[in-house]
């Protein structure tokens, strides 16, 4: 028997918004994972080695640590903020846009043809908007960034709201400036709910994903360690295969804020009790080969 389809663009209260996560992910877990995987591979592994790289680097001085001595080396800045830290920071970012444009236009497709998506169709609307997602990615961090600095509550407040942007991006097809306002809309008389919403799933994910990574991490820090006695080598694997992990869990993260963004479109816009209503008239044809019986 066919699984039944999940609607996307409905209202879900917060529990809701959680069952149907874990429903969408059990139910498309293959497609998802395949498409997640094949298009965020490379950026996935680039960021897990070179993230392990920066922490052998960064570790190394414990290489140097000798029992009985009084004090631990000390790092400088410009050993900390080093072309290696620079390199991973910049693959990070563009890892995370990766991600999220392919969740985003994973669902989308799923959401409009009613099926799992072809790993080509997903390729083919990931190459047009990625590149837009990420060059939107960048004011927004800084804005958030500089919010956190100044007064924390402005950080959290426009990290909640620009949250859903990627979905917006492929959905709804606008600009910069179009989806800031966008946002700024859906979250209006939404925001304690979307934190809420953003801050379980978080923790459903960073839980999950950290226990997993670090016992699968442990098992090669350990197995590091006994074959080269260095102590930043294993630090390198335990980092390496825990964020190799949390990227990979961050789908269930994402799926999450998808699912909150197509609920507060439907809120405030009811598309989707429009769609559902537009076809109503689709199955006209319907049982007209069947004689009137009386």
């Amino acid at each position: 028997m066919a699984q039944q389809k999940i609607q996307l663009g409905k209202l879900r209260d917060f529990g809701e918004n959680f069952s149907d996560t874990f429903q969408f992910i059990k139910q498309e877990f293959k497609p998802l994972i395949t498409c997640f995987l094949v298009i965020s591979g490379f950026f996935i592994l680039s960021s897990s080695i070179l993230g392990g790289l920066y922490q052998k680097d960064a570790f190394g001085f414990l290489d140097q640590f000798q029992p009985g001595l009084n004090s631990i080396p000390q790092r400088g800045l410009s050993e900390t903020f080093t072309i290696g830290y620079f390199a991973f920071l910049i693959v990070t970012v563009l890892n995370i846009s990766v991600m999220r444009t392919v969740v985003a236009v994973y669902m989308k497709l799923y959401d409009e043809t009613g099926e799992s998506p072809s790993i080509q169709e997903v390729w083919n609307m990931f190459a047009r908007y990625f590149f837009r997602i990420f060059l939107y990615s960048i004011p927004q961090f800084i804005l958030i960034m500089v919010g956190m600095i100044f007064c924390l509550a402005p950080g959290i407040y426009f990290m909640v709201v620009l949250l859903p942007y990627p979905f917006m991006v492929v959905n709804e097809n606008v600009s910069f400036t179009e989806s800031f306002n966008r946002s700024i809309y859906l979250i209006k008389e939404n925001f304690w709910v979307s934190l809420g919403t953003y801050f379980v799933a978080y923790i459903i994910y960073a839980v999950s994903s950290s226990v997993i990574g670090l016992m699968i991490g442990a098992i090669f820090g350990v197995g590091s360690y006994l074959s080269t006695g260095e102590l930043s080598s294993a630090a390198a694997y335990v980092t390496a295969v825990l964020s190799l992990v949390q990227y990979v869990f961050y789908i269930v993260f994402f799926v999450s804020v998808g699912l909150h963004y197509y609920h507060l479109v439907e809120q405030k816009d009811g598309t989707g009790l429009t769609k559902r209503l537009e076809t109503l008239g689709d199955n006209s044809g319907t049982n007209t080969s069947i004689e009137e019986q009386y």
